[in-house]
């Protein structure tokens, strides 16, 4: 591992050269299924949950939001669980997800229905690592909180978890309905009781930072930096304040009840095409309050390709856009559907929807899913890696709304990432998780390339079990084992060498477990444990 490293640290290695990591089917319907969003339990990084928008059969075929929850790193998947609507007709959409620091995982998303217009913003949250949620509570009512502007689109979530004051805090941005004409402008609100209660909302933008009157969908992205900041970019046009179209970056210490507000970017060569998914994403180092990160789309070589502009101030002043995506500039091979993710050692990853390996030019082209890590908050990135195990095809479905966004973590040096593609006929999500350095899928390597058949008896089992590892293991490994609702209840390592090993179990509660066994960043297996008493 360490010689793969240095080989893609140092040379120009070409993207097809690193092996691209398992894909899964996560929904695998014959339905519509997009804008996928993971989150990874920090007390337990096995446990990996997505959630997407899909059409439901079971509510003729409204949007409704699902998700599916894995206690193996992604590689298999419990049952589906559908989030509830409010409303006769109503369907669900922009579902967003965060993990506290404790474990508790956190869902937002909108119900809602057009003509007549109703609905709102509501969020749940899971104790048990997303197996069950608890019933929706209301954020946003938007027919009686200005109900002309229907603030009820693309409702993006943030926690706090940076041990400060303001541990504990939560934030939703939102902007009007889509079909709402300009002006519009981004809206916030906060709660401090895990969003139980919400306060009122206000406006992010104010004067001499205005979005302006031609923005018709001014999307703010959050974040929470390190030392308890909420952190916004939204963006703005507006003569009177500059003749260059801005992303404007507000900083808030106080729950966003005042914010300082400075450039993040001006000008440039956006894409003004909008079958292209033009997203944008703010992420902040959870180590280091003065690195973030904003990823974007723009086009100055004549095609749209994936920037990123960094700081290490804090947000006072950020960096000159810099090209992540490494195929030749101004190739027409068009990027887009862009997101960003810090690991806690302050490594940067970006992800993107790349049509490098299709046949021709411009959106209609066959098209991955890549990634870029970068080591020094931005200013450099290693060779682009493919995380799609296949190409998959254009499809009519592509140039719908629904499908505008992907997303992805990076949590020790491994990449969790989700993505919606057409490769099967139908737009499904797929989930991969790889090493970040390597691109090697992290869920099926196997130590020194041995394949260990591990067995675990006696199997239920009431006061300690044995692990025979087959052949020798040449390097030490851990046992962890999980208790059904994914928190890990008991861990043992063992040295280089072993063949046997016996765990005392007994202190253990009768139920269903499961055991990882891990050597360094890999899985070898994952097995089922039944204790009884």
């Amino acid at each position: 591992m360490k010689k793969l490293f240095t080989l893609a640290f140092l040379l120009p290695v070409a993207a097809t050269m690193f092996a691209q990591p398992a894909n899964v089917n996560v929904s695998n319907t014959t339905y519509f299924e997009g804008e996928p969003y993971v989150a990874v339990n920090p007390t337990n990084h096995n446990n990996v949950v997505i959630a997407w928008m899909a059409l439901d059969v079971n509510t003729l075929f409204r949007v409704g939001i699902k998700t599916k929850v894995s206690f193996d790193g992604g590689l298999t998947w419990g049952n589906m669980h559908v989030q509830p609507h409010f409303g006769s007709g109503w369907g669900s959409a922009d579902v967003s997800m965060q993990f506290r620091s404790n474990g508790t995982l956190y869902l937002s998303y909108i119900d809602y229905k057009a003509s007549a217009d109703s609905g709102g913003v509501f969020i749940t949250h899971s104790l048990d690592g997303g197996i069950t949620w608890s019933a929706p509570t209301q954020v946003w009512n938007a027919n009686t909180e200005d109900p002309s502007k229907l603030p009820l689109d693309r409702p993006w979530l943030a926690a706090d978890n940076s041990g400060t004051a303001n541990d504990g805090m939560f934030y939703i941005t939102t902007k009007p309905a889509p079909w709402i004409p300009a002006p519009n402008r981004p809206y916030l609100k906060v709660s401090s009781d895990s969003g139980q209660t919400w306060s009122a909302y206000r406006y992010i933008d104010t004067t001499n930072y205005l979005v302006g009157n031609i923005i018709q969908a001014p999307m703010a992205t959050l974040t929470t930096s390190a030392d308890g900041a909420l952190c916004i970019a939204y963006p703005s046009y507006l003569a009177s304040q500059s003749v260059y179209p801005k992303i404007f970056f507000a900083k808030s210490y106080n729950h966003g009840n005042s914010f300082t507000y400075h450039d993040l970017l001006v000008g440039g060569t956006p894409v003004t095409d909008t079958l292209y998914k033009l997203g944008y994403r703010l992420a902040a180092n959870p180590s280091n309050p003065n690195q973030l990160a904003y990823a974007f789309m723009e086009q100055p070589y004549g095609d749209p390709d994936i920037f990123i502009c960094t700081t290490n101030d804090g947000g006072n002043t950020w960096s000159a856009p810099l090209r992540v995506n490494d195929d030749a500039q101004g190739n027409g091979k068009a990027q887009d559907m862009v997101w960003a993710d810090y690991d806690t050692n302050g490594k940067l990853v970006v992800t993107w929807r790349d049509r490098r390996n299709g046949s021709g030019t411009g959106f209609y082209q066959s098209s991955d899913t890549y990634c870029a890590v970068s080591t020094d908050n931005g200013a450099t990135f290693m060779p682009n890696m493919r995380l799609s195990s296949m190409t998959a095809p254009f499809d009519s479905i592509l140039e719908q709304k629904g499908n505008d966004f992907l997303s992805c973590r990076l949590l020790n040096d491994t990449i969790y990432a989700a993505w919606g593609d057409v490769r099967t006929g139908n737009l499904n999500i797929f989930f991969a998780k790889t090493s970040d350095s390597t691109g090697i899928t992290s869920t099926m390597t196997t130590v020194d390339g041995e394949e260990n058949d591990i067995s675990v008896y006696p199997n239920p089992s009431s006061d300690k079990i044995v692990l025979s590892f087959g052949d020798e293991m040449k390097q030490p490994v851990t046992v962890k084992i999980f208790s059904g609702n994914g928190q890990q209840v008991m861990a043992q390592s063992f040295a280089g060498g072993t063949l046997k090993a016996t765990m005392d179990i007994s202190q253990l509660g009768a139920g269903v477990y499961f055991i990882s066994i891990e050597s360094g960043k890999n899985i070898l297996q994952t097995k089922k444990l039944v204790i009884t008493r």
